[in-house]
């Protein structure tokens, strides 16, 4: 290695302006006082005097050492054009240096020269590896995201996935129900009784994003699952969802303004089952570079099939569900604030609260409600490639008129717990794991249910 030539390697941990400095020059050959003092204070976090100490030394420009310090220190400290000047004098001399490349696609990156920064980290793909390559994909990825405001973009996956769910139907216990008169019961291999089952499943989706003026876009998606029983008997609790949503955003300074139609249609076994049509107003703001607000406003129509089924799971008996009576209008607000921590694990905290007013539209105000909830959860990095993330909901519902005369009011509560872990095999496959506990609690029994589900999915992205 010649005099001026740094390492040539990007750290794993490359990319993050505060530190990424440091952990890119160890092990980096001496040279003139100035670099080695320039050197010296980003290794200890000082940006700014790193790059005034480079500023001090202007006769040391054009030394292949001094450049790279320079350069970096001055990209670290919001100087970015000056930083990519050095950075590129330097790459004259060592054009093959990978750190000094990395480097110089930050810099670009920061300067918003999107199409020179994608082109010098797609180039370093080839030859990276582990966290190197998570950090390269990172920029990658936020370029993407970054892009769409001023030109198409698009993206879609596909998925196909297994698990265990312990009552598909959410079902109860045989035996009396709780909170009706006696003789009411659930006789064992009714339909209603808690049944549990393996299943599989597959999605795909597509969205895209189409700029029409500065800060406004058009944006629109499809996605299309489907969920299979392994027990033949089971396949009338089958689902197969359709779901279409479009919109138009608005950017403006730190706010993001978004008006959509969302349309979802989902199907039990091979019948129709549920039409949802939602109008949705957001707003969302970016406070600074740990905390972010919104509030959000939905009005939704839900249209319900009378379909055939079952009073028992050996199909003897076929009767008219009677869902149709469900047909109601749901309004919700809700808001959320997310906290990002600066950590090595990347921790991000979200807290959101809703309330909202279901009102059915067949005449049965028992069926009708108020509601409101919370949830909060937290997704940690804590090494490359691995994304962790858990959340706890509760959701209270207070139904207008008592279920039945002489009955006590329909009151539920219900609580959900949801762990997740995701490994990225590599920008395009992705490995997750999923698990949720739902506990819920009703004056009246039929809808009291605890249910758990285990699944594990893999997804292939299209970028």
């Amino acid at each position: 290695m010649g005099q001026g030539t740094p390492k040539n390697e990007i750290p794993a941990s490359a990319g993050l302006p505060a530190w990424a400095a440091a952990l890119c020059l160890a092990g980096f050959d001496a040279a003139a006082a100035p670099a080695d003092d320039v050197k010296a204070l980003l290794e200890q976090g000082k940006d700014r005097e790193a790059y005034a100490a480079g500023k001090a030394s202007p006769d040391s420009l054009g030394t292949p050492l001094f450049d790279f310090y320079f350069g970096i220190a001055a990209l670290n400290a919001g100087v970015p054009g000056e930083g990519v000047l050095a950075l590129e004098r330097y790459l004259l001399q060592f054009p093959d240096n990978r750190s000094a490349l990395f480097q110089l696609a930050r810099g670009y990156f920061i300067l918003g020269e999107d199409t020179r920064a994608r082109e010098e980290f797609s180039a370093l793909v080839a030859g990276a590896s582990g966290g190197e390559l998570t950090n390269i994909n990172l920029f990658l990825d936020a370029i993407r995201a970054r892009e769409s405001r001023y030109k198409p973009t698009s993206s879609a996956f596909v998925e196909i996935g297994g698990g265990h769910d312990s009552n598909i139907n959410s079902g109860i216990a045989s035996g009396q129900v709780a909170g009706l008169p006696a003789g009411v019961v659930i006789a064992p291999g009714q339909s209603s009784e808690k049944r549990s089952d393996l299943f599989g499943t597959v999605a795909a989706g597509i969205q895209g994003v189409y700029p029409v003026a500065p800060g406004v876009a058009l944006y629109g998606g499809s996605q299309v699952s489907g969920r299979i029983h392994r027990q033949g008997n089971s396949d009338v609790f089958n689902q197969s969802l359709l779901s279409l949503q479009g919109g138009v955003s608005v950017l403006q300074g730190r706010s993001l303004y978004r008006l959509g139609l969302d349309f979802t249609h989902l199907a039990l076994g091979t019948q129709p089952y549920l039409n949802l049509t939602t109008v949705v107003g957001e707003w969302q703001y970016q406070g600074d570079q740990f905390n972010r607000y919104g509030v959000s406003l939905q009005w939704s129509d839900q249209a319900y099939k009378n379909i055939d089924t079952w009073l028992d799971i050996n199909k003897t008996v076929k009767v008219a569900s009677g869902a149709d009576v469900r047909d109601s209008r749901l309004s919700n607000i809700s808001g959320f604030w997310t906290r990002n921590f600066s950590h090595a694990w990347s921790p991000e905290l979200m807290l959101g609260l809703n309330m909202g007013e279901e009102k059915n539209r067949k005449d049965r105000p028992d069926l009708s409600r108020g509601l409101w909830g919370i949830r909060t959860g937290i997704t940690l990095q804590p090494i490359a490639r691995w994304t962790l993330g858990g959340g706890l909901s509760y959701q209270n519902s207070r139904y207008e008129r008592d279920y039945a005369p002489g009955l006590s009011p329909r009151r539920d509560e219900f609580l959900a717990l949801d762990l997740s872990a995701s490994y990225a095999i590599d920008r395009s496959w992705l490995l997750r794991t999923e698990y949720q506990r739902i506990a819920q609690q009703s004056t009246i029994g039929f809808f009291s249910y605890n249910r758990d589900q285990l699944a594990l999915k893999l997804r292939y992205e299209f970028r």
